[in-house]
């Protein structure tokens, strides 16, 4: 009872229980396997109670960080009371813990519409599947989110201030859906090669690895986007080893799709797809351990800290990757397949040298996001910068923007020479070139980026045409590839804009006073305070010509946990380009005062601009100082100065007044240039006048100021815009897949399946 003490029961007992649904799963799913028909519907139920408990294992940590019940471990971690509501949210999974089990939660809600689609093969899918949602099981039974604290503490240490923000409540759940769905694909191959059966592996996978590619490119640009618009860096993609864990599964991802629709169209590539559909699982379980093993915390503001789990996850790794090499090993070269015979200039051959060019950028980024750990047990371990990644990525996006601006005119069969399809793409080509002389007229004249925006504007025209033409026809739900290519075409052109054209500037503004920087004129305004949910920022007036464009408030603040120095940029967007305001340092400045200094009779002294000399004394200012002083009258004493400022000089007396009550006057003079002078005391034994001067030198006053980063950006809109249409044309194409895996029915399999 009390190691049982030691744990939030409700949540615990959930986890714990459903382990137990999940042996009994495999055991009912094994015996299906061997044969007994009846094991199906006990299976399934064992399986839909693993998923019932996993959803309540997520809802009592929810439960639990709604409520700030800080008696458990992982709420008091990432919770506080000043958090809002929808950042408890996001608290969920910003530990590790919560992280592993939201991506379980993905993982067990998904398996239940792939218990019913997955045909024949249910039991060794099945089987494998949940073997993929047992590993983090486990992990979380050891590192277990529901443990107690012995006493509950008045509040919690708060969120990571970069987790704090809107776009973080969507992106990383998205994220894990996308993770989630890579062992579909997976768990098809392996049965597919388990059973020597696979003759429907790639219709069932397609619609799954699509929908995977959807959610992970989906989340890759929310997180791009979140870095854009809220660190404040400037960038969307910094080529981080941790950005690059969820780029590598993508990219393989990319390449089996490309591979199923090749071998659902032509019967061809079934070995290599069933490499690739191990491999996007396997880079998965790969960019987890590089996350959270703690390898990258020297190379990465991404990388959790180890929890102690690294040997769980190369545990994991090494049965996955050794189920892989023995299934594959073993009998991928029994698996039937068409032969290659499509001629070199044919649709075929075309997507296939896409692909290779694909799957060389995955190995590229892996090898480089690997660097820390091949180099770790050198004398200087360290990493590759994003030069290595943008120089090697460059001849890989040619290569790619040539073939996506022909594949639209070829044949399967390749009967039309390289004329003929020259003619049909002539259009596109005319485009491309008379877009690219304008962009040559407005300062590209790099020839690699040239050839670049040629090839890249072409793809963009000849897919486009080709998508409209089917659209025509009716037959736009077919036409979904062609629709995707339009958005690389377009992210392409708005990846070479803007990270290869953009202007940077940092200036500093001082309060009130414009600056111009390019065709803008700034003017720091004020410094504007915290107001409920909005952060200390800087208002900033940015005008063009005159008039007033745009006002920026681009946020510099403390977080009151942390105490760490938070920026986050303002942003004007248009389509042809962004100006981004990021704040780099805010200084307040000082008020104008009085400064003191302190004369004897003849002395000067130069402040500022000015120099003055104390003249002497007048006794003799409001009458006789001593005979006022013997009738208890106020006292006036004058102090004549000389001040000389620009060549001029004049002569002021400013007069210090005291009376017998102890109050005390001295009315400051003002001085033709500007400025005051007051006398704030006298010592008469030293015969020394004390000054108070405002307006002179540091008593002027010191105006606050403002460090801003600025950017012009240009068609950073079309990276945003290309994905959207890449994932407008996955979104159609997984529909037509869907159709046709349901065209294949899903009635039960014979007994032995």
């Amino acid at each position: 009872m009390t190691a049982l003490a030691g744990y939030y029961l409700p949540g615990a007992i959930a986890l714990w229980c459903a382990i137990v649904f999940a042996l009994a799963t495999l055991w009912g799913y094994a015996d299906l396997h061997r044969g007994d028909e009846s094991a199906r519907p006990f299976a399934r139920r064992s399986y839909l109670f693993f998923t019932l408990a996993i959803v309540a294992s997520a809802v009592v940590l929810g439960i639990a960080l709604a409520r700030r019940d800080f008696r458990v471990d992982y709420v008091f971690q990432y919770t506080g009371l000043e958090l809002p509501w929808h950042y408890q949210i996001a608290a969920f999974w910003a530990g590790q813990k919560g992280s592993f089990l939201i991506w379980l939660l993905f993982g067990a809600l998904i398996g239940v519409p792939l218990m019913r689609t997955a045909g024949r093969h249910e039991a060794p899918v099945m089987g494998i599947y949940l073997l993929a949602q047992l590993g983090l099981l486990l992990i979380l039974v050891r590192e277990n989110p529901f443990t107690m604290l012995p006493q509950a503490p008045a509040d919690g240490q708060g969120l990571n201030p970069l987790l704090q923000d809107d776009w973080m409540v969507i992106h990383p759940p998205i994220m894990f859906v996308g993770y989630a769905l890579a062992a579909v694909p997976f768990a098809f191959a392996m049965a597919a090669l388990f059973k020597r059966d696979t003759s429907e592996w790639a219709a069932r996978a397609f619609p799954w690895a699509l929908a995977g590619f959807l959610v992970l490119g989906a989340a890759i640009l929310l997180g791009g986007y979140w870095a854009y618009a809220t660190l404040g860096w400037g960038g969307y993609w910094g080529w981080d080893p941790v950005e690059n864990a969820s780029l590598i599964p993508w990219l393989l991802g990319t390449a089996l799709v490309h591979g199923l629709y090749l071998e659902r169209t032509r019967g061809r590539y079934r070995r290599i797809n069933l490499v690739l559909a191990s491999l996007v699982f396997l880079a998965v379980l790969y960019g987890t351990f590089l996350t959270r093993s703690g390898v990258l915390a020297d190379f990465s503001v991404h990388s959790f800290v180890d929890l102690g789990i690294s040997g769980w996850l190369i545990a994991i790794m090494a049965f996955f990757g050794g189920m892989a090499v023995l299934l594959l090993g073993t009998r991928l070269r029994h698996v039937e397949t068409a032969d290659n015979a499509d001629p070199a200039l044919s649709r075929g051959t075309f997507l296939v040298l896409a692909t290779i060019a694909i799957l060389v950028c995955a190995i590229v980024v892996t090898a480089g996001t690997s660097a820390p750990i091949l180099t770790r047990f050198l004398e200087n371990p360290g990493q590759v910068g994003p030069e290595f990644y943008n120089r090697v990525n460059l001849p890989i996006a040619l290569l790619v923007a040539f073939l996506l601006a022909l594949v639209p005119f070829l044949t399967w069969r390749g009967e039309e020479g390289w004329r003929a399809v020259l003619l049909k793409a002539a259009p596109g080509l005319a485009f491309g070139f008379l877009a690219t002389c304008g962009a040559v007229g407005l300062g590209v004249h790099d020839p690699f980026h040239i050839l670049f925006l040629l090839l890249a504007l072409t793809a963009l025209a000849n897919n486009l045409t080709r998508f409209v033409s089917l659209a025509r026809v009716g037959k736009a739900a077919s036409a979904g590839g062609y629709l995707a290519h339009v958005g690389v075409g377009i992210i392409l052109v708005g990846f070479l804009a803007s990270s290869a054209y953009d202007e940077s500037v940092k200036v500093t503004l001082l309060q009130g006073q414009p600056v111009d920087v390019g065709a803008y004129s700034l003017t720091f305004e004020r410094f504007l305070d915290r107001q409920g949910r909005d952060k200390e920022r800087a208002e900033v007036t940015v005008s063009r010509d005159g008039k007033k464009v745009w006002t920026a408030y681009p946020k510099i603040f403390v977080n009151q946990r942390s105490r760490q120095l938070m920026v986050n940029p303002d942003i004007r967007s248009t389509m042809l380009a962004d100006l981004y305001l990021s704040p780099l340092e805010y200084d307040p400045g000082r008020a104008a005062g009085f400064g003191e200094l302190t004369l004897r009779k003849g002395e000067v002294t130069r402040i500022g601009e000015a120099e003055i000399r104390f003249v002497g004394f007048n006794l003799e200012h409001g009458g006789n100082a001593m005979a006022q002083m013997s009738a208890g009258d106020p006292v006036s004493v004058g102090a004549v100065l000389e001040v000389t400022r620009g060549g001029a000089a004049e002569r002021i007396e400013p007069v210090y007044r005291f009376r017998s009550d102890g109050e005390v006057e001295f009315p400051p003079v003002l001085l033709a240039a500007g400025g005051r002078v007051a006398v704030g005391g006298i010592d008469a034994t030293a015969g020394a006048v004390k000054l108070l001067v405002e307006g002179l030198g540091e008593a002027q006053g010191i105006p606050a100021r403002l460090s801003l980063d600025v950017t012009r950006k240009p068609l950073v809109q079309a990276v945003w815009w290309g994905m959207y249409v890449i994932l407008a044309g996955g979104i159609l194409a997984l529909v037509a897949r869907a159709k046709q895996v349901r065209r294949l029915g899903t009635a039960a399999p014979p007994a032995g399946s």
